[in-house]
């Protein structure tokens, strides 16, 4: 199935996922997908892709294992939908379209880290918002080798920030902490994987309204 057919397919899912483990398993799906488009460019014939693409691949399945913490049993985590890419297609439209599914995973993971009533799960969604930045970012860097445009805004997500319609509402910067306690030090966190200059987890930015 081509890639931008996926892509669509899964940010329909997400949006109509209602239950947490069923938002997280499909945070990973887009990060399993985001693995197997990056592994199609790293095959690709042009030099200047093909280490970027592996870069992507790397940065989805680092995401992948981070949101595979906390997923209920029984939930969608086979990678089926990443296992049915055939067709890459137009690359600068797939990876325009796949920033826009990384940008909307990583808003929806910052939903449920505001809500989050363990901290297990707040940390799962934020380490997954952090992985998901560093797949964004790699995935404009690609975007822009292949021509897809260029000298679109950093967001707080990673990579370009998708262009707004006029109208659209404002970014909020919403500032994070785990439910019932303070923010652990950085000895007690997880390596931080982020890429340089891509804004801290406790500090994200999502659409006002």
């Amino acid at each position: 199935m081509e890639a931008l057919r996926l892509i669509r397919t899964a940010r329909h899912a997400l949006v109509e996922a209602r239950h947490v483990s069923d938002v997280l398993a499909e945070a990973r799906q887009a990060a399993l997908l985001t693995e197997a488009v990056g592994a199609r460019l790293a095959e690709s014939e042009d030099d200047e892709l093909t280490g970027p693409g592996q870069q992507l691949s790397e940065a989805g399945a680092h995401a992948a294992v981070c949101l595979d913490r906390s997923i209920a049993k029984g939930s969608l985590v086979s990678g089926a939908r990443a296992a049915r890419l055939t067709e890459l297609g137009d690359p600068a439209a797939t990876l325009g379209a796949l920033e826009e599914l990384l940008q909307e995973v990583g808003e929806t993971l910052v939903v449920l880290a505001c809500g989050a009533e363990t901290e297990s799960l707040y940390w799962t969604c934020i380490d997954g918002v952090d992985a998901v930045s560093e797949c964004k970012d790699v995935a404009a860097r690609l975007r822009q080798a292949v021509g897809g445009g260029a000298g679109r805004e950093p967001t707080a997500l990673g990579g370009a920030e998708p262009e707004r319609a006029v109208g659209a509402p404002p970014l909020l910067v919403v500032r994070l902490g785990p439910p019932g306690g303070d923010e652990p030090t950085a000895q007690e966190r997880a390596p931080d994987y982020r890429a340089p200059g891509v804004a801290g987890a406790s500090e994200v930015s999502v659409p006002a309204g």
